[in-house]
């Protein structure tokens, strides 16, 4: 994906979050303050009707508003009050005292509809050409009996206008709020995107030719950082899997050239200077022999290969260490006999381990063999295995050649031989100790070698008892 298209996306989702939001704190702060003006108004409406039947007068059985027009604040609120003012005689449903503005708004009940109420006080809105008004209803009783109804209006225009003029500034504050959100998740996701375009420009900048290369990482530890810090891991893996692919190839051509042109030259000498039957037969055997050993050789690629790519399968089942060292010994016991090398096995019984017996018996095979190869006669090679801190470990140890410490770092890659000069007459192509490498990291174990020049070497195996 681009980064422009991912840089889109996350605006339009940031912006249609951002929009739906807002629409929602308006629609709740829309709601508020409707029912917050509604309940004001109905506050400010039974306050005004309460203090006005404090100033009634019954005069001549007639209820009249009376107050000192001298004092300003108790005119100007008796005034404000009883703008929409009107009372009737519950008896008759006559009009006794209206004020001008009722009377222009023509709002008065009918005899039926002024009996018809039966409970006091009632809120009642009415809608009038001038507006919505809200009615407070409530019945007066004189010190005579005779009852009156008295109605005080206030009008609901105020609080209509200011939802209207809230509506309006939501029509435009909400899209005005949206466009700059919009504005700024745009560049702010150009700014979290930044450095993904600076890991794409620097994969695209990556082939087989130059895996060395690293994608840039800035630090800050986020998941951007981390992608890239995988990515390089995975180039890391990758480069040594190529460079050992090169290595392999080249180890390869190497050690088959060898043989393969031997045998030609060989081969054509005999076609052109054999005289006899005998001496061709005799060259046919000695080619045999390399035959075999190229044979080998291509078997262990073969093996280890499939190794590698996980179409061996390694079972998983109790094994006998102890049994299988033993029988090992006594394996190797002739060979070591005719090289005048005391072989010598150090285990305790009933040592165990849960794996594969054949793997592991090819690993320590691998092991003896080459102590035994690698040191001359009467010399000494010793098997060990024990239990240790529920860990067994093996080990094979020899006073031998010994490896420089040059070569300690490389001694588990393919093909690497420590000294091919001194090794000439020993066969073998450098195979053996990566596949027993491998074998032990199956078994979820660790191997390492100590060794010194002249001093001998010393294989030790830790795996997990399970």
């Amino acid at each position: 994906m681009k980064p422009r298209g991912l840089r889109l996306k996350l605006t339009i989702l940031y912006t249609a979050i951002l929009g739906v939001v807002l629409g929602g704190l308006f629609a709740v702060a829309y709601y508020l303050l409707a029912n917050q003006l509604d309940a004001t108004a109905t506050d400010e409406l039974v306050e005004r009707a309460t203090a006005l039947k404090g100033y009634l007068r019954f005069e001549n059985n007639r209820p009249v508003l009376a107050f000192d027009p001298t004092d300003p604040e108790v005119a100007f609120f008796v005034r404000t009050a009883s703008r929409y003012y009107q009372i009737y005689d519950f008896s008759t449903g006559e009009i006794l005292d209206q004020s001008a503005d009722m009377a222009f708004l023509g709002l008065q009940f009918t005899p039926n509809e002024l009996h018809s109420l039966t409970e006091f006080p009632i809120l009642s809105d009415i809608q009038t050409d001038q507006g919505k008004i809200r009615l407070f209803s409530d019945r007066i009783t004189s010190d005579y009996g005779a009852a009156y109804v008295m109605q005080v209006g206030v009008s609901l225009e105020p609080s209509q206008a200011t939802l209207q003029h809230f509506i309006g500034l939501t029509f435009w504050l909400v899209p005005f709020g949206v466009l700059m959100a919009a504005g700024a998740g745009w560049v702010m996701a150009g700014r979290f995107l930044s450095p993904v375009r600076s890991i794409i420009n620097a994969a695209q900048r990556i082939d087989v030719s130059k895996l060395d290369r690293r994608l840039p990482v800035s630090g800050t530890g986020d998941e951007i950082d981390q992608l890239a810090v995988t990515f390089n891991e995975s180039f890391a893996r990758l480069e040594r899997a190529v460079g050992e692919m090169k290595q392999f190839t080249a180890s390869i051509a190497h050690e088959l050239r060898t043989p393969l042109a031997a045998l030609r030259v060989e081969a054509e000498y005999t076609l052109l200077h054999s005289e006899s039957l005998d001496e061709c037969k005799t060259t046919l055997a000695s080619q045999i022999e390399e035959f075999d050993k190229l044979s080998r050789v291509i078997q262990q690629l073969l093996t280890l290969a499939r190794a590698e790519s996980g179409e061996l399968r390694m079972l998983r089942e109790p094994v006998d260490l102890t049994t299988l060292l033993r029988d090992l010994t006594e394996t190797f016991s002739l060979v070591a006999e005719e090289k005048k090398i005391s072989l010598e096995l150090d285990c305790v019984e009933d040592l165990k381990v849960t794996g594969d017996r054949q793997w592991l018996e090819r690993a320590m095979f691998n092991l003896v063999d080459n102590a035994i190869k690698y040191t001359p006669e009467g010399g000494r090679v010793n098997v060990y295995g024990r239990s240790e801190n529920r860990k067994v470990v093996l080990r094979v140890a020899d006073n031998g050649r010994g490896i420089t410490s040059e070569a300690l770092p490389h001694i588990f890659e393919r093909f690497y031989r420590a000294d091919p000069s001194r090794s000439k007459e020993i066969e073998g192509v450098g195979l053996g100790l990566s596949l027993v490498k491998w074998i032990v990291e199956q078994h979820g174990g660790s191997i390492k070698v100590d060794s010194q020049p002249n001093l001998g070497s010393r294989f030790s195996i830790q795996i997990p008892e399970d």
